[in-house]
Formats: C-alpha cells, sequence, structure tokens
C-alpha cells in the first residue's frame, strides 16, 4: 500500500488585518484535515496570539500538520516602514530564506501583487510557487496605457523568473487577460471566501439591544475595515440631498477597524449631520459577529471609490440575502448588475447615491434570491481551499 505524498507548503503574509486574517484562518482550518500537506504559516506574532486565542469561539480547526513561524513587531515595523518597492525586496528575500532553511516543496504569496519587484530582483526560489493576485486591473479601461503595460511587463517577467507554477486570480474576468502574459505558468479563478455562521433569532434580538440598532428604520451598512476607500464621506453628503422624511427612515451603521487618526476625523464629519441617526462599532469584528452585522442590515453599501477586484462584503450580503447599493466601476459593478444583487452607482457622486436611495426607500430594489445562493456557493472557504490545492499540487 503507497503511502500519501507529503508536500511542504510555506505561506507568507505580513499584514493582520481585514480578508488577510480572514484567508489564513480558512486555509488553516481547511488544510488541518489534508495530513499529506505540512503548512508553515509566516504570519505576524499577533495574528498567532489572537488566532490560538480565538479559534474555538470562531470555529477553527488547528491540525498537527500546521506550523508558525513568527514575524515580531519589530520585524514587522522595520519592513513596513520601508517604500513599497524596498518592502517587495526585503519581504521576499525573508520568505525565500525562511522557507528554504524548512525544506518548502511549494510556496503560496497570499497577496502576490506586493512581491513582483522582490520576485524580479529578489532571491531565486528553488520550490514551486502560487500566488493570489488582486488587482489586475492592467485591462480595465480607464488604465492608463503606461500603467497598463507596466503591469503586464513586471507580470511577465516576474513569473518567468521564479518557478512559478500557478497564479490564483480573484477577479475572474482577468484570466483571459492574464493568460497570455505567462507562458507555462498556470492561472486560475479563485473564490473570495467567506465564511457564513448559524445565527439564531434571540442572538440577532441581542445583538441588536446591545449596539442599540433601530427596528423601525432601515439598516444601510458599511462593513470592513473602515477608510477612505469606503465611501463614508460620500454617504454622508448624500444625506443632504434627501428629504427629512427620507432621512428619518434611514439609519447608517459602521462596523469594523478603523485607524485611530480616521476614527477621529469620522467622528467629527458626523456630528456634521445630526439628522442622520448613526451607529458606529469601531473595532475588529470576528466570527458570528460579522453574519450578526449583516443580519441586522436591510441595505449593504458597498460605495468604494475606484475598488479593483472583488469583494468578500459583496458575499456576506449574498449570504444573508440582503440587497447592496455599490460602485459601477469595476469588477463589483459588473457583479451587482449581472448577477441582480442591487443598485450600481457612481460612487464618487452624493447626488447619485441620494436618487438611489431615494428609490430604495419609495420602489425598493429587486433582487434574485437564486444568484445571491450561487455566490454563497461559489464563494465558501471550502471551495478557496480546493482550488489552492488543485492548483499548487495537482
Amino acid at each position: 500500500m503507497s503511502t500519501s505524498p507529503t508536500y511542504r507548503l510555506s505561506v507568507f503574509d505580513s499584514i493582520d488585518d481585514g480578508h488577510h486574517t480572514d484567508y489564513l484562518a480558512y486555509l488553516i482550518h481547511q488544510f488541518s484535515h489534508k495530513p499529506e500537506v505540512e503548512l508553515l504559516l509566516i504570519v505576524p506574532e499577533s495574528f498567532i496570539q489572537s488566532f490560538k486565542n480565538n479559534r474555538q469561539i470562531w470555529g477553527f480547526d488547528l491540525g498537527n500538520n500546521i506550523h508558525f513561524h513568527a514575524l515580531d513587531t519589530l520585524t514587522i515595523q522595520h519592513l513596513h516602514g520601508q517604500s513599497i518597492y524596498k518592502r517587495s525586496i526585503a519581504e521576499w528575500n525573508l520568505y525565500v530564506e525562511i522557507s528554504e532553511a524548512w525544506e518548502a516543496s511549494h510556496g503560496l504569496l497570499m497577496y502576490f501583487d506586493y512581491f513582483q519587484l522582490g520576485m524580479l530582483f529578489g532571491k531565486k526560489a528553488h520550490f514551486q510557487l502560487g500566488g493570489i493576485y488582486f488587482r489586475p486591473n492592467f485591462y480595465y479601461r480607464k488604465a492608463s496605457w503606461k500603467s497598463a503595460f507596466m503591469k503586464k511587463c513586471m507580470l511577465r517577467l516576474s513569473t518567468y523568473r521564479t518557478s512559478m507554477k500557478v497564479l490564483f486570480s480573484l477577479d475572474h474576468k482577468a484570466v483571459k487577460h492574464i493568460r497570455p502574459l505567462l507562458g507555462k505558468t498556470q492561472v486560475m479563478r479563485i473564490s473570495d471566501p467567506v465564511r457564513a455562521y448559524e445565527v439564531s433569532a434571540e442572538e440577532l434580538k441581542a445583538f441588536r439591544e446591545h449596539w442599540h440598532i433601530p427596528s423601525n428604520k432601515k439598516v444601510c451598512l458599511i462593513f470592513g475595515y473602515l477608510d477612505p476607500r469606503k465611501g463614508i464621506e460620500a454617504f454622508l453628503q448624500s444625506t443632504q440631498h434627501l428629504t427629512p422624511e427620507e432621512l428619518s427612515q434611514i439609519c447608517l451603521l459602521v462596523a469594523g477597524a478603523i485607524s485611530p487618526g480616521y476614527q477621529a476625523h469620522l467622528e467629527k464629519l458626523i456630528q456634521q449631520f445630526p439628522d442622520l441617526e448613526v451607529i458606529s462599532i469601531f473595532q475588529e469584528i470576528k466570527g458570528k459577529d460579522i453574519q450578526l452585522c449583516f443580519e441586522s442590515a436591510d441595505l449593504v453599501l458597498m460605495l468604494y471609490q475606484n475598488h479593483v477586484g472583488m469583494s468578500s462584503v459583496l458575499v456576506r450580503a449574498s449570504i444573508s440575502k440582503k440587497v447592496v447599493l455599490g460602485t459601477h466601476y469595476g469588477l463589483l459593478g459588473k457583479l451587482i448588475q449581472s448577477m441582480h444583487l442591487g443598485l450600481v452607482v457612481d460612487a464618487q457622486s452624493p447626488i447619485q447615491i441620494a436618487e438611489q436611495l431615494e428609490q430604495y426607500l419609495n420602489l425598493g430594489i429587486g433582487y434574485s434570491k437564486e444568484q445571491m445562493e450561487k455566490m454563497e456557493q461559489e464563494n465558501s472557504e471550502k471551495a478557496f481551499a480546493d482550488t489552492l490545492y488543485e492548483g499548487l499540487f495537482l
């Protein structure tokens, strides 16, 4: 009887917030059930501590085949304190050194976009490599020809120099544009993974009471890492174009991690809109509380400013069967429209946002429940991990 082959997979990610931590948690959970894979995660010490402390609450497994190499606070500060160009090379070189000392047979860059310069000018990797490509926006109509040319050249050269086995694209429409640039490197679509949690009526009621979320208003949710790209300012400005009666019907729920500086800015800005009820949950939200945020909402706002690629927020909205008011730009706009998940708008225009809010309040927004279910199924954490396994090892 032959034994199963053993793969030694090293994974690198120096960022400890947002989708980065979610993706890592999904990988750990799913690969804990694949004993033929030894998995080394080269990640911030803060992530390791948080995961180990909370994994049982969040419902994640940790197998004996999962190993960690901690990047301490000083190392992270040194890496992130450099220019993006120097950082790319420094992080890549560190990744290669640690992986080869561990005798990795395969590697996975959780954020391929950052490392192309390092792959081109840094150390040579002697193991098969995969990477997740977040922003292949060189094919967008709005992209300048110079930017598109540089991105395509960097993609071609960096993957040629390394033993790049597979590139996973979160932007499914980009695959046909990427494939001609990569020679022998395989290109695969990959889902934007989201975990669904079971939420009881009692838990939802308790959550709404704890955060004083009204039941007599339309709750508009802005969720995720909160920064200027989320379009919060544009939404606030749009409310100036609503009638007092319309304004009294809505409540803005803003939920997610935030920097101290941007939090101070937002709190000051919100004070300028006293007639709008705003509920702020300024903290990192994990596990079942994510689901509770979406279950508490009526409308999910995705007013991203020139966002490129996919977003897990769209998947989470579909899981909770909530309609979306989102940007018309890029992949998100195309998905919202083509799958009938809500309305799209020029996210930089407060007047257009107000017009769509008026339509929502007065006429409602149609959506396809079947397409929401399809979105949920295609973007499960299992589908994510299975695609990675297939592309890296098979």
